[in-house]
């Protein structure tokens, strides 16, 4: 390769060569072509009139063997020889400039629109002068970008960027005597320093062209090397220098906001304190880290891990989080053997790419929240309805805990979450989930917990139809609440099933009561059974409806004398049986066996309402016979047997003490637990099941 030799003013003697693929020339020449034509080497050096790149392809230099192919391009793309290799500082794209591209977006550029840095006007101030500026800063916070902005500010330079590792003093050569605005852009200036790199003596001989010299750097590597007196040091402490800090200011998150890109607002809103400029760097190359399926083999808990937190903040937890917190989050997906908690915690805050876990370092100890790029990764997904399985809703409990957390003390916003838990569940809430209807109702007041509990109610909920129930009997509408109550009966409960009974009883009452008092006989004698039945006996009800025709209270109405012990109420149940009413005929048999001296027609009486089928004709039948003697055994037997084997505990009861009459002992005992499991008073009286003194045994069919 040719090399300069400097005089002591400066300037150029001659060009020396070396290598059986050069060519030397002596003293002051216009035009040197070194190397292997055949190869398309060409380089110019000595005072030059102008920047050329030589012959184009298919022309031959003057004197060149015409054997030989010539070419007119560097090995390398863009030399600096070659005038397309300068460009106007105006038409370099960021991507030439070193800027990376970030996701991309169907219809939009792979680099986002610029967002101005609060450091442009300061790089703008020392681009204005010569010599070498470097933007300073961490891996990813975007020097190449800014530096790419504020060279734009240079009107009417040209640029050139030299790859690593060139020779920096051809370009010192290339720009002698050729007086222009020139800008050399030293991307990753380290790069750069090799041997053949930049010092002291070439950047001063560059900068005394006017020659402006950018570059990029780390900061920490900066402030390391500038110190030290060797070359590269020495050249570094000549240079000015703009710090691109990481973490972007208000001013610059709100020109960010701004930005007609739909990249830009979610940058805006989940960048954090590791900034946009990595944010849109390395943003979606982590979400791809995090979710591609070599993660979840090598890390399944980690994975889990990372969702948990990218939830939260989906749930509207924007800060950090403790350690417990995460934890009880990420198992709400289940647990993974393969892999512990700590490990998995280890590895997700483990820092990538120099910047930043999976995970981020909140300001208290051991609190954690999800990388900004993450969410906003995962949300954009979901958005575009490309979501994989961890990118679905996450699990209801995730919402339960936080907002049981947030109540218990947390520093959680709970409002914040609560307005997204309304938002991520509306479809299912508009569906009308009944669980998910009363599990957000228990963490909700006023009016939206009462719509919510009466639509799960609705829906057949247990719980939340008891409680809509016993609002409206609070509210005086017990006529509403009988609905709600069935439900919950329904459902299971026993509690409602009562309640239910007693508003059905206390409702059937008034209703029954205004009918009659309106004159319906019907309803009078309804009523009058209803109050009977529960021990009010209030004969003027059955008067009135047989006064208003109505001949079937006739029973009831005898029925209630005998409890009366009236002798008119033999009267009124022969009226009753008259009409062919089984009730009347078997009430009127009970009657007169109570009062005795009518065995013969008693037992016609019992005959004839077994044979039409009542319910209690053929126990209360057998028990007559049995308390008289006037059946066979036979008979008693078949008659009580049959009727206890169905399940009734009162023929139970008269089966065994017949048995225990003829000496059946054992079979007598085993028909009174019998009678006793069917909660047979006197049989649970005489086992001593009852809190309550033996007394002497009933006689009678009617006790």
């Amino acid at each position: 390769m040719g090399r300069e030799s400097d005089d002591e003013t400066g300037g150029k003697r001659s060009v020396e060569a070396s290598g059986n693929r050069s060519i030397a020339a002596g003293g002051t020449i216009g035009n040197a072509y070194t190397g292997n034509f055949s190869n398309g080497i060409v380089i110019q050096a000595g005072s030059i009139g102008h920047i050329s790149p030589g012959p184009s392809v298919g022309e031959r230099p003057a004197g060149a063997p015409e054997d030989r192919a010539t070419g007119a391009e560097h090995d390398r793309h863009g030399s600096v020889l070659d005038p397309a290799a300068w460009q106007p500082v105006g038409e370099v794209q960021p991507l030439e400039f070193g800027v990376g591209p970030t996701r991309r977006i169907p219809g939009q550029p792979e680099v986002p629109p610029y967002v101005p840095r609060d450091c442009d006007g300061a790089l703008r101030a020392e681009l204005a002068h010569s010599g070498l500026v470097l933007v300073l800063g961490e891996r990813y916070v975007g020097k190449s970008y800014t530096a790419w902005h504020g060279v734009r500010s240079l009107e009417g330079y040209r640029m050139y960027a030299p790859d690593p590792g060139e020779d920096l003093r051809e370009v010192l050569a290339a720009l002698k005597g050729e007086p222009g605005k020139y800008v050399i852009w030293l991307d990753e200036l380290t790069d750069h320093l090799g041997e053949d790199g930049l010092d002291r003596r070439l950047l001063g001989r560059l900068a005394g062209l006017g020659t402006v010299l950018l570059g990029t750097m780390r900061s920490e590597e900066y402030y390391r090397r500038r110190m030290m007196s060797d070359r590269v040091g020495l050249a570094l402490a000549k240079a000015r220098t703009v710090e691109v800090p990481r973490e972007w200011s208000d001013a610059e998150l709100d020109r960010l906001k701004d930005v007609d890109d739909p990249r830009a607002y979610p940058a805006y809103m989940w960048s954090g304190k590791e900034g946009a400029a990595s944010y849109f760097a390395i943003g979606h190359i982590m979400y791809d880290e995090w979710r591609r399926p070599g993660t979840k083999l090598e890390h399944p808990r980690g994975q889990l891990l990372v969702r948990a937190a990218v939830d939260l903040a989906r749930c509207g937890v924007k800060g950090a989080v403790p350690t417990e917190l995460l934890r009880q989050v990420q198992e709400q997906y289940g647990t993974e053997e393969r892999e512990s908690f700590e490990d998995a915690l280890a590895w997700a805050t483990t820092r990538m790419f120099g910047v930043s876990g999976l995970l981020v370092a909140g300001e208290e100890h051991r609190t954690w929240r999800a990388y900004g790029a993450l969410v906003a990764e995962a949300e954009a997904l979901r958005a575009e309805d490309l979501r994989a399985e961890d990118l679905e809703p996450m699990p209801d409990g995730v919402w339960w805990l936080l907002l049981d957390a947030a109540e218990g003390g947390a520093r959680i916003d709970r409002e914040a979450v609560l307005d997204a838990a309304r938002a991520a569940l509306r479809p299912r809430i508009e569906a009308g989930e009944p669980d998910l209807l009363v599990a957000l109702a228990e963490r909700v007041g006023g009016e939206e917990r009462a719509d919510l509990i009466r639509r799960a109610a609705e829906a057949g909920h247990r719980e939340a139809a008891e409680e809509w129930a016993a609002h409206l009997v609070d509210a005086g509408d017990e006529a509403a609440a009988i609905r709600y109550l069935e439900i919950a009966a329904q459902g299971g409960s026993v509690e409602a099933a009562r309640e239910a009974g007693r508003l059905h009883r206390e409702r059937a009452e008034a209703l029954l009561r205004t009918a009659a008092e309106a004159g319906d006989g019907a309803a009078a004698h309804e009523l009058g059974d209803l109050l009977l039945g529960s021990g009010r006996v209030e004969m003027r009800w059955f008067v009135r409806a047989i006064r208003a025709g109505h001949d079937e209270a006739a029973t009831s109405l005898g029925r209630a004398l005998y409890y009366r012990r009236s002798k008119d109420a033999e009267t009124w149940l022969r009226r009753g049986a008259a009409l062919g009413d089984a009730h009347a005929v078997h009430a009127l048999a009970v009657y007169l066996h109570s009062v005795g001296g009518h065995d013969e027609e008693v037992e016609r009486l019992f005959r004839e309402v077994k044979e039409a089928g009542h319910p209690a004709g053929a126990r209360h039948l057998g028990a007559f016979l049995h308390n008289t003697g006037n059946g066979t055994s036979e008979e008693v037997h078949e008659l009580l047997h049959e009727e206890a084997a169905h399940g009734s505990g009162d023929a139970a009861y008269w089966l065994a003490r017949y048995l225990r009459g003829r000496g059946h002992t054992e079979e007598a005992d085993q028909w009174l637990h019998k009678a006793a499991d069917m909660d047979h008073y006197y049989a649970m009286r005489d086992l001593g099941l009852l809190p309550v003194p033996s007394g002497d045994q009933p006689d009678t069919v009617d006790e």
